[in-house]
């Protein structure tokens, strides 16, 4: 079972926070400090980048710098929606993580589907994690416009839209209080020199952005674990 699902998620295996370690599940509890586990399609994933390169490594090392280690899963899957994230939800939950990130709802955004059931997904998402002892982070992310839209998907650019699923994560994080990233794009969006030529998928450079978009929020929960294990 865990070597098929380590061919169908190639991304969804531990990172250990000083040295990024391509070492399959059983791995998963070695190392130091919480697991956490990113849920996430492409801009999770790192698409046509290293997973070195991708944000949840590299806030690993960040807070490994800073005296705060943990163990990583990255377990972004280009392409999926909200609703694919909720179906691999039982699988990531089963490595018991500390903390699960939730970052999913681009691909919701850029298609054409109904975004109530990208918000019904997102919601079961959260609480089918704190259901089994995992706190959330819940990030969002606003999709360019105009000038600054995706070159990818049958709704891009549209304002609309992206306004709608911006209001979405807001939404959820409200309800359920959970920390929450406004956008995982902050800084990213529109920056040429950040993406990649489809103007959605950072590049190496815009990744270090997102990784410092998601750490301080990261970093505030981990605090509270850390508090309540003295």
């Amino acid at each position: 079972m865990l070597r098929s699902l380590a061919a169908r998620w190639p991304r969804l295996r531990p990172l250990l926070p000083a040295a990024v370690i391509a070492a399959g599940w059983p791995a998963c509890t070695a190392g130091e400090g919480p697991l956490v586990a990113f849920l996430g399609d492409s801009l999770t994933s790192g698409w046509r980048l290293r997973e070195e390169e991708a944000y949840p490594a590299l806030v690993a090392r960040a807070l490994t710098a800073r005296g705060r280690p943990i163990r990583v899963i990255n377990a972004g899957v280009s392409g999926d929606s909200a609703a694919q994230g909720l179906a691999r939800l039982p699988e990531v939950l089963k490595r018991r993580p500390d903390v699960l990130v939730v970052a999913l709802g681009a691909n919701d955004g850029l298609g054409a589907g109904p975004l109530d059931e990208t918000e019904e997904a997102l919601r079961r998402i959260v609480l089918g994690a704190q259901a089994a002892g995992a706190r959330v982070v819940l990030v969002g992310i606003r999709l360019g416009t105009g000038g600054e839209a995706p070159c990818i998907g049958a709704t891009a650019g549209d304002p609309d839209r992206a306004a709608r699923l911006l209001e979405i994560h807001a939404r959820i994080a409200s309800a359920h209080r959970v920390p929450f990233v406004p956008d995982l794009l902050a800084g990213v969006t529109g920056e040429a020199g950040l993406l990649f030529a489809d103007r959605l998928h950072p590049n190496a450079a815009g990744q270090e952005r997102l990784a410092t978009n998601v750490r301080s929020s990261l970093e505030l929960v981990l605090a509270e674990i850390d508090a309540g294990r003295r």
